[in-house]
């Protein structure tokens, strides 16, 4: 069942704990969310995590061009925020924070990206409880 607004919330599990190979799943979950004209907050824990993923995005296709900035330094689909979005989208929502997203019913879609590391698994589990509690129900993918 979902949720009366039906948002659309889902759990990306992959098999390995490295952060570069986990930084390349999320760039290209970045490069389809702007081939699909969505746009998207991506919600981190700490300034060093987006300056981070700034370079993964920027790296991940030298050939082409996602543009994004990190808390609206420049208008962009893409938006990297530390810890507190200021400004939603209400579009898309990538959640890479430990912490549940309170933010979550300003969106359409819902994002969270799980590595093998035990405080993200076990942090998952707190927020998948949290979407049940809300009434909704999330998909998981797990990837090989």
């Amino acid at each position: 069942m979902t949720s009366p607004t039906e948002q659309d919330v889902l759990f990306y599990i992959l098999s390995s704990s490295d952060i570069s190979a986990r930084d390349v799943f999320i760039s290209k979950l970045v490069n389809k969310i702007y081939t699909e004209n969505r746009q998207a907050d991506i919600r981190l824990a700490s300034a060093e995590d987006c300056e981070r993923l700034d370079l993964a995005i920027w790296q991940f296709k030298p050939e082409s061009f996602i543009p994004h900035s990190i808390a609206k330094k420049v208008g962009a689909p893409i938006q990297l925020w530390h810890d507190q979005i200021e400004q939603p989208c209400n579009d898309v929502l990538l959640n890479l924070h430990p912490i549940f997203p309170e933010q979550c019913q300003h969106y359409a879609r819902t994002i969270e990206v799980l590595d093998q590391s035990p405080e993200l698994i076990e942090m998952g589990r707190v927020r998948w409880k949290q979407y049940k509690a809300q009434g909704i129900e999330p998909t998981v993918h797990k990837l090989p």
